[in-house]
């Protein structure tokens, strides 16, 4: 798996090296705009108006829908669900329309999106294409000139070093602190290369800091607005830094701000199906609003600010994706006259269908009748319709024909009177 993303990461490194190449200044902050800014392009013209598409399809069948909905209103029972269920995929399938078909762009971006975040959390790797184990030789040859415990006498932050892997041949009050990987120290080496600050090393780590320096034109600047965006938030927790990092904390703030606000719009630029929100209801749907995005702050305090950072770019320049989108290929509107007319069709339609079904109906035993002839409604025969014509009554075996034949006059008809002394007459035969 990590080397599929390797290779799909291979492009968006070259990617990012431009887009640092042509900032002012090599400026990180503004490459990441012009790079999700590119990426949102991308994924708009291979996902995007396919998934508007779809999105419209399935608002032009809306009326149609809310009147299948209509119809079984009041009804819950399992065999009244499934029906209902039944007719909505029969209407989707006339239409052309596929519940699968929004879930497929989504699952193929997760690779992409998974790519794109390597790229962005380890440069050396993903954006210099700096073999893993060159970036160990050069942790190593670092490591001696670090101090876990001071961060004003150490190359690397106690941070970084704290996210390193746990390496037996490493110091053990190193070891005992070590977490996760390198990746978390590749900004900071970065940094290093940049200022000179690596060109005493020797041997193999010098040559690989050499290597480093052919490619100095694409390395990314880190600092705006007096800040090291390539530190993480959780440092301007302690005492020692808070009077100067604590600007990095409002990276998380405003990373739950904009993926909150981003799901706000979105939902105004998207068709949302009354089905899927009554199935998930009003609380699941305020979990889901404020956890992934309390979630993604909580990840970022631990990542370097320009993780943070891209990640509130990515939900602006999505919610305007979807906002130019709308504008261009607009979801169609209906009013109440609409969806009073979809209810005549579907009842119409049904009707037809019933029509054409009745004698098989009838035979199976799906249609049940009362005692005075008329059909018995019941959650069990929701395939019964009101019109469902009445079945012609019975005669009795030996019951006679009452008919009276044309031009018949009664009163020729010889009187007969019963036990109880009422007259009739009697047909002749």
């Amino acid at each position: 798996m990590n080397k599929i993303f390797d290779i799909i990461s291979m492009p968006f490194g070259y990617l990012m090296q431009f887009c640092c190449w042509i900032s002012p200044g090599n400026n990180y902050l503004i490459a990441l705009i012009f790079f999700t800014i590119i990426i949102e392009l991308i994924l708009c013209l291979l996902f995007g108006i396919k998934q508007q598409k779809n999105m419209q399809k399935q608002a032009g069948i809306a009326p149609l829908a809310a009147a299948i909905r209509k119809k079984y209103q009041g009804r819950d029972d399992q065999v009244t669900r499934q029906k209902m269920s039944q007719e909505t995929m029969d209407l989707y399938q006339q239409h052309g329309y596929s519940p699968l078909s929004g879930c497929m762009p989504m699952l193929i971006q997760l690779p992409i999106i998974s790519s794109l975040y390597l790229v962005i959390v380890s440069p050396l790797e993903n954006m210099f294409m700096l073999a893993s184990s060159k970036i160990d030789i050069l942790i190593k040859a670092i490591l001696p000139y670090c101090d876990i415990n001071s961060a004003q006498n150490s190359l690397l932050s106690p941070t970084a070093l704290a996210n390193l892997c746990a390496r037996g041949d490493l110091p053990a009050e190193i070891a005992q602190k070590m977490a996760n990987s390198s990746r978390q120290a590749q900004t900071e080496i970065i940094n290093l290369v940049r200022d000179g600050k690596l060109d005493f090393l020797e041997g193999e780590a010098g040559e690989i800091v050499d290597s480093l320096n052919g490619m100095s034109r694409f390395f990314p600047d880190y600092n705006a607005f007096g800040l090291d965006f390539s530190r993480f938030p959780n440092e301007a927790l302690s005492a020692d830094s808070i009077g100067q990092l604590w600007p990095l904390i409002l990276v998380p703030v405003l990373i739950v701000a904009t993926m909150i606000l981003s799901q706000v719009l979105s939902k105004k630029f998207t068709y949302q199906d009354p089905t899927m929100e009554q199935q998930q209801g009003g609380c699941s749907m305020k979990v889901m609003m404020y956890s992934m995005p309390l979630f993604s702050a909580y990840i970022s305090l631990s990542m370097p600010a320009v993780v943070g950072v891209y990640w509130i770019y990515r939900s602006i320049s999505s919610t305007l994706q979807r906002y130019i989108m709308s504008l261009i290929m607009p979801l169609p509107k209906f009013t109440e006259e609409d969806y009073k007319k979809a209810e005549k069709e579907l009842a119409g339609t049904s009707r037809k269908s019933q029509k054409k079904s009745y004698g098989e109906s009838r035979h199976s035993g799906k249609v049940a009748y009362n005692a005075d002839g008329s059909v018995k409604r019941s959650l069990h025969y929701i395939d019964d319709e009101e019109d469902a014509p009445a079945p012609a009554p019975q005669k009795a075996e030996n019951e006679e024909d009452d008919h009276i034949a044309e031009g018949f006059d009664p009163s020729d008809a010889p009187v007969m009177k019963d036990d109880k002394g009422s007259t009739h007459y009697k047909k002749k035969k």
